[in-house]
Formats: C-alpha cells, structure tokens, sequence
C-alpha cells in the first residue's frame, strides 16, 4: 500500500530514471532499448508518486494509460500528457528483449523528450508549500 511519504522517492527515482536516460546518450555505443526503458520508468514512478500523494492506492503495474487514467481521475488536466503516456507505454517491459537496432535514435530523443514532460508535469502537480 502507498504511504503518504513514498511519493517523495517515486519522484526522485523517476528523476534518476530521467538523467540515466540522458547519460547513456552521451556515451560512445548508446543502448537505445535502454534509454527507453528509463523513459518508460520515468514516466511510470512520476505517476505513481502523483497517486500516492494524493493517498491513492495503486495497482503495481506498469501500463502508463491506465495509471494516466487513475490520474485524470484525480485532475483532469492529466490529459495534456496521456499521448505521452501511450508512447512511451511501449517501452514497458517487452523493450527490453527487442534488438537496439530496431528503434530509430530519433524516435529514442522523443522518448526522452515526452519523458522529461511528464515528469516536470507531476513534479508541479506535487509541490508542497
């Protein structure tokens, strides 16, 4: 079960998923697979983090419209990043086992892109005063 404390390490963690993401592009043979997956997870702990501080109690999974979903469920304005969270859905777990060849590298820097709005999107949504 979410604590009201966890989100604070779900967004921390989505923000090291996020500057992993970015790492592995500057180094000399870029794992593009890997990139996405941080994208992915990313994406997946900023939502988890928005759930639990709103004392939500969330589903251990890792599809990114459903929990985009249970977002909106919450705030409406969740619906300006749900394409983000369809894109970046498929860099779930099967990414992992794809040959790095088959993803263009430009589609890897829209990963990061639409990762990195996600996250700045639910870290606003979660401000403390």
């Amino acid at each position: 079960m979410p604590t009201r404390e966890n989100y604070k390490t779900l967004i921390r963690i989505a923000e090291k998923d996020l500057k992993v993401a970015k790492h592995i592009t500057t180094a000399d043979e870029i794992y593009i697979e890997g990139v996405c997956v941080h994208c992915q997870q990313c994406a997946e702990k900023a939502l988890k983090a928005f759930l639990d501080f709103n004392k939500i109690d969330y589903d251990f999974i890792h599809n990114l419209k459903k929990l985009c979903s249970d977002c909106k469920k919450i705030d409406n304005t969740f619906s300006t990043i749900s394409t983000n969270c369809v894109v970046l859905n498929i860099y779930s777990s099967e990414t992992r086992y794809i040959d790095n060849s088959e993803i263009p590298i430009e589609e890897m820097y829209e990963a990061i892109k639409l990762a990195e709005e996600v996250y700045i999107f639910v870290k606003e949504k979660i401000k403390e005063d």
